[in-house]
């Protein structure tokens, strides 16, 4: 407790104050950002379309730029339409993060209401997932965090509760209760470095769904809650550093 303690108050005097948007800020993300549109057979992105999308997305590069000044000054992001129903029940649109400096954002065409529709309700919470992943180093290709479901679910729990600070409520899926949370945290621990991440983060062959977000989310707030570090000072722990403020060993 006594490390978990040093180890907090640390992290909140180094951690700096979350800075208000400025029209400046948002014209500095309008120039740092890269927008692209791909098209498929199900669907072409219209020029009301990409407008509403560009706005969005340079909002939440502006927010997450401010909040982290390290995310990389020029961004590129890929706009994908998608006919992906699973999706519309994640708020009809996914991302990722490819590389440093650049990120996919997929928007699903069978949301109800369509595009639009999906982009009001789910672009802004994954645009900032992303941009928090690509502040932090935590993509596909060149990853500067090592292995392991336990590692991706800090992380990934980092990024779902960023976005959750913005949107005011949970994210994708409900908080776990105590019970599950317990169970659940337990079993991403003891699991091997190279535990099948597919299994573990998406869909588990039991019927369980999105574990490892699911654990990392909990666990990131009651981190939160045990050290009275908010979203924007916590980041700069480590996935070991997430652990042991929520209460479990170190590892290393």
């Amino acid at each position: 407790m006594i490390l978990t303690l040093a180890l907090a108050a640390a992290l909140a005097s180094a951690a700096p104050e979350p800075a208000q948007m400025t029209q400046a800020q948002i014209e500095q993300a309008q120039a740092s950002v890269s927008l692209s549109f791909t098209a498929s057979n199900h669907h072409v992105f219209t020029e009301a379309e990409r407008a509403q999308i560009e706005a969005i997305v340079v909002r939440s590069y502006a927010v997450t730029k401010a909040d982290f000044p390290h995310l990389p000054d020029q961004v590129s992001v890929r706009v994908d339409p998608i006919h992906r129903p699973i999706v519309d029940t994640l708020g009809g649109v996914s991302g990722r993060a490819e590389r440093p400096g650049e990120a996919v954002l997929e928007m699903s065409v069978t949301y109800p209401g369509g595009v639009a529709a999906a982009a009001e309700s789910g672009l802004m919470r994954a645009a900032l997932h992303e941009f928090h992943h690509l502040a932090h180093g935590w993509t596909i290709e060149d990853n500067r965090f090592g292995p392991g479901i336990d590692t991706a679910a800090a992380v990934e729990g980092l990024a779902e509760v960023y976005s959750e600070h913005y949107e005011g409520s949970y994210g994708t899926y409900p908080a776990l209760d105590d019970a599950t949370y317990a169970a659940w945290a337990a079993e991403v621990r003891a699991l091997p470095w190279n535990a099948d991440y597919g299994q573990w983060m998406f869909s588990h062959p039991d019927g369980r769904e999105a574990i490892g977000y699911r654990t990392g989310a909990e666990m990131v707030r009651r981190a939160m809650a045990r050290s009275g570090l908010d979203i924007i000072a916590i980041s700069a722990a480590s996935p070991e550093d997430i652990w042991e403020l929520a209460g479990f060993e170190r590892k290393d």
